[in-house]
């Protein structure tokens, strides 16, 4: 099993804290989820963190549209907006606003030369049967060369029933690695982990050191189970918050020891 580290940027201020030496693999783009910049300013956007990360696969997250109803507490300001009516956007709709949406977003990462975007669902979008129905048929009308989907569910969907509902369907699961209280999570299949933290949360050398060992246990049950060629053979941990960067060191230094 490879293994890969990423770094979720909500802005681009978050750079200031990178360092040219930082095992960066991945860059997930939250601002897009808000904002998505039209073809130049994408592009911009990429050569940037590409300045710091030239290896690094960029992820943009899909425009709110797709995914989150005008009741999901999303605030748009002064950002790019959609003229769409309540009721015509959101959790999968099939719906002429939902589909522009969309193809915003593939525009979004054709200009990133992005192969994948994060579609990031709001509790509203809860485990039940039309959740499941919207969300499997918004995958099957996508067009092979669409760029594949992750998806980060939030609310109350358990990380291994959503990586098992998800994966038929093609699709990858970003799923938390710690609890509330700071707990390793039970997250099935689910190969895209995603470690938080506040301004304050530094990844502690315990939960460090326990994330290590728990990247040892699946890199074996992953060689016994499945051959490297498949995609499942890939672990990647993705650092959230102010203290990406800090975090992210901090278990490669915990990975050393």
């Amino acid at each position: 099993m490879s293994l890969r580290l990423g770094i979720v940027l909500a802005d681009e201020t978050l750079l200031r804290a990178a360092r040219e030496d930082d095992a960066v693999d991945v860059v997930l783009l939250r601002s897009t989820f808000i904002n998505p910049p039209r073809g130049a300013a994408t592009r911009r956007l990429g050569e940037r963190v590409r300045e710091l990360h030239p290896q690094a696969e960029l992820i943009p997250y899909a425009w709110h549209y797709l995914t989150h109803e005008v009741g999901d507490g999303i605030d748009v300001g002064s950002n790019r907006s959609l003229e769409a009516k309540p009721g015509s956007y959101g959790h999968f709709r099939s719906t002429p606003e939902v589909e522009q949406a969309w193809e915003i977003t593939r525009i979004c990462a054709q200009s990133l030369d992005a192969h994948r975007v994060v579609v990031r669902t709001p509790t509203s979008f809860s485990p039940g049967t039309l959740s499941r129905r919207r969300l499997t048929n918004f995958v099957a009308s996508r067009s092979p060369e669409d760029p594949k989907l992750l998806w980060e569910p939030v609310g109350l969907w358990e990380p291994a029933a959503a990586a098992a509902f998800a994966a038929p369907l093609g699709v990858e699961v970003i799923a938390p690695a710690f609890g509330m209280t700071g707990q390793l999570l039970d997250f099935g299949e689910a190969r895209w982990l995603l470690i938080s933290g506040g301004k304050d949360a530094r990844l502690r050398s315990s939960h460090a050191e326990i994330l290590a060992y728990a990247v040892e246990d699946l890199d074996e049950e992953d060689e016994d189970e499945e051959d490297e060629s498949s995609d499942q053979a890939h672990l990647t941990l993705l650092f959230d918050g102010p203290r990406a960067y800090t975090n992210l060191r901090a278990f490669v230094a915990a990975r050393e020891i």
